[in-house]
């Protein structure tokens, strides 16, 4: 675990927003050879990168013109996506005031201007393995305890983030709703154990098929799954679909000393949620709930018609 800990700081990646030139590269000579270091010399330009790309840690000066460090960090933490991210606050000013402000704003340290370079490497490399560490033990309440794969929690969390990531974007969010067929019936020949182990087949082909990194696998109950396709269109959940259905349908699932397969049926579709504003900062105030309970009702309906249809077969929504 701790060797696992330790790999993900070493691939984090920190978010340095400051308008001067000198701290900027002086930063950058510290960190760019432990992490990947995104440099931003303003305000705006480093909610931006924050937005784009994956940060683990934000350094962020205080005095910048335009967007004040100050307004950076109440932003950063009103952002529900951004708001985990811890900020070191980076200053010249001996001001405790400022210090008191910025730690009641959600700042998670501070560090003196001039900087030294021992002091920036321990501070960084210790609220770095803290949200690692944090990040590890939310992850045992996303993660369904049998199969291994995200939970219906995971997936509230999750769909909200890729409903408002689709809007933003412009680009297609696809969704598959399964359900195994006839899994009672096959309770009761083969018992609730391998029961179990047809679950964690399912499971497992499903990740195997949707593998890339804007794919998304959970157990959404029972013997049903749902997978997330970010930036998808219609045509390609279908391949997706019809891809893991065959999958599925091919992969043996071993019973004891009896080897049986099973198969799914399964409700697709894709949508792009209505984009509101042109700032992605407006996105944020977007209660997307009605639109997606939508959507999701829509995929289980065809989900339905697949099982009525006589099953093992994928349905549109």
């Amino acid at each position: 675990m701790i060797q696992n800990l330790n790999q993900q700081v070493k691939k984090s990646r920190i978010l340095v927003i400051d308008d001067s030139p000198l701290e900027l590269r002086a930063l950058s000579m510290i960190l760019s050879g432990i992490y990947d270091v995104k440099l931003a010399n303003s305000g705006q330009i480093g909610l931006d990168l924050a937005q784009k790309f994956k940060t683990d840690l934000i350094l962020l000066d205080l005095n910048m013109p335009g967007i004040s460090g100050f307004e950076v960090l109440t932003k950063l933490k009103n952002d529900e996506d951004l708001a985990d991210i811890p900020v070191i606050i980076v200053t010249g000013s001996d001001d405790s005031a400022d210090e008191v402000k910025g730690l009641e704003l959600g700042a998670a340290d501070f560090i003196r201007k001039p900087i030294v370079d021992a002091i920036v490497k321990l501070r960084v490399g210790v609220h770095l393995q803290l949200r690692a560490q944090l990040k590890l033990v939310e992850s045992f309440s996303l993660v369904d305890g049998l199969t291994g794969i995200g939970n219906r929690r995971n997936f509230d969390q999750t769909m909200r983030a890729e409903f408002r990531r689709a809007a933003r974007s412009g680009q297609p969010l696809g969704m598959l709703m399964l359900d195994i067929d006839h899994f009672k019936r096959f309770n009761d020949r083969f018992g609730h154990i391998n029961g179990d182990e047809c679950l964690k087949t399912v499971a497992a082909v499903m990740t195997k098929t949707a593998n890339r990194g804007s794919d998304f696998v959970f157990r959404w109950g029972g013997e049903e799954f749902i997978v997330l396709l970010g930036e998808t269109p219609m045509e390609g959940v279908i391949a997706v679909a019809e891809r893991l259905r065959q999958n599925i349908e091919d992969t043996a699932i071993y019973c004891g000393e009896e080897i049986t397969f099973a198969t799914v049926s399964i409700g697709a579709g894709a949508i792009i949620p209505s984009p509101i504003g042109t700032n992605p900062n407006d996105f944020k105030e977007v209660d997307y709930t009605p639109e997606i309970k939508k959507f999701t009702i829509a995929v289980n309906k065809a989900l339905h018609r697949a099982k009525g249809g006589g099953r093992n077969r994928v349905e549109l929504a």
